[in-house]
């Protein structure tokens, strides 16, 4: 008999963080994902021309620090490169803030994405919840709850309930993070699904205390490929790459981001986004009221006795349909689906007011 070595106190707090796109049936019918929030459109035809590109240099160890795509990044939002971290995913750079800035508490929303509290707890730090009286977010009680040292994480949309906080709004929370000496990470990877959203890369230059975090695979729809970046201070992203693991992104992921980064992204971006944003008001009219969401997906409460929103998901499943119930959440009641193509987003309309005749139109 040996004796294990067991791991460190912090790392038993810690549950595996659930995400979408989980299937929980065996048969291989043909399933409509909409648990991940994900472009409908993409990818983009002219990726795949990049993966036969970068074939030819898997022989070789990929750029540890993406140059090319920071400079690229650097130019589109007017930034010095050595402001841009570039990492596999948000999930890696949510990682390296915790384990570069995370001391004693992280600041996070009641019902957020559930990756910054495992990166927390995975430095031991304590971790505050801030209520979302209706599912709305409160920036009066960030700010009123931020104390010296603290790490606030803010999805924004936020991720389930599609809210987005504003210029004037992040500028407030921004304002008392100088005051009282905390940092702010703003985590933005749906940001391209906001109509009108304004351009948060801008205040990096008037603070120290923010950092930005951006997703390249939603807006593509290429999570295969695991590609992120981070824009703050040049202080601070020095700091994290000094803990960066070498090579985490791969060449692959390295020759997509740059070009996604260029006008053929940006063109692909323009194009589809009208085409949601219709999808968004037919879907909008058809729950009549009971959906709002400034992102490319809603969160929907189940209030029917007959189940909860687990059980919604199960029989929704039986239909080809999967939708993320919300329960890691912390809403068992409710359901969160993305916006897809319109026929698709048709069968889940028929299929979910089915479920809830009363919501269906008179």
């Amino acid at each position: 008999m040996y004796n294990m070595v067991k791991p460190r106190n912090p790392l038993s707090g810690i549950k595996i963080c659930e995400h979408g796109g989980k299937v929980e049936r065996d048969n291989k019918n043909e399933l409509i994902d909409f648990s991940v929030n994900l472009n409908p459109y993409g990818p983009p035809d002219f990726v795949f021309d990049v993966i036969k590109e970068a074939m030819a240099e898997i022989n070789l160890y990929p750029d540890t620090e993406c140059s090319e795509l920071r400079e690229k990044i650097s130019k589109k939002f007017g930034c010095h490169e050595g402001e841009v971290l570039v990492g596999a995913g948000v999930s890696e750079l949510i990682q390296l803030v915790a384990l570069s800035f995370v001391k004693d508490r992280a600041l996070m929303l009641k019902h957020t994405y559930g990756e910054y509290e495992v990166a927390a707890k995975m430095v031991g730090a304590k971790i505050r919840r801030m209520e979302m009286p209706a599912l709305q977010i409160n920036p009066e009680s960030i700010v009123a709850g931020m104390k010296k040292n603290d790490v606030v994480f803010l999805c924004n949309p936020n991720n389930p309930t599609g809210q987005y906080l504003g210029k004037n709004e992040i500028e407030q929370i921004i304002a008392e993070a100088d005051r009282v000496d905390s940092l702010i990470v703003i985590d933005e990877a749906y940001v391209d699904f906001v109509t009108n959203a304004f351009p948060s890369h801008d205040l990096i230059s008037s603070t120290q205390n923010l950092i930005i975090l951006r997703s390249l695979t939603k807006s593509y729809a290429i999570p295969g490929v695991r590609i992120g970046y981070a824009i703050s201070s040049e202080e601070n992203i020095r700091e994290m790459r000094k803990i960066k693991a070498p090579w985490s992104v791969s060449a692959f992921a390295h020759k997509m981001g740059i070009a996604v980064i260029g006008a053929e992204g940006d063109a692909f971006l323009v194009k589809t986004r009208e085409k949601i944003e219709r999808s968004k008001k037919r879907m909008e009219e058809a729950f009549i009221g009971a959906i709002c969401s400034d992102a490319n997906f809603y969160i929907f409460g189940i209030y029917d006795r007959k189940g909860s929103a687990r059980e919604v998901k199960r029989e929704l499943l039986k239909h080809g349909l999967l939708v993320r119930d919300c329960a890691s959440f912390g809403l068992p009641a409710h359901i969160r689906f993305s916006v897809k193509k319109d026929e698709e987003n048709e069968l889940l309309i028929h299929f979910l007011l089915e479920k809830e005749p009363v919501l269906r139109k008179q």
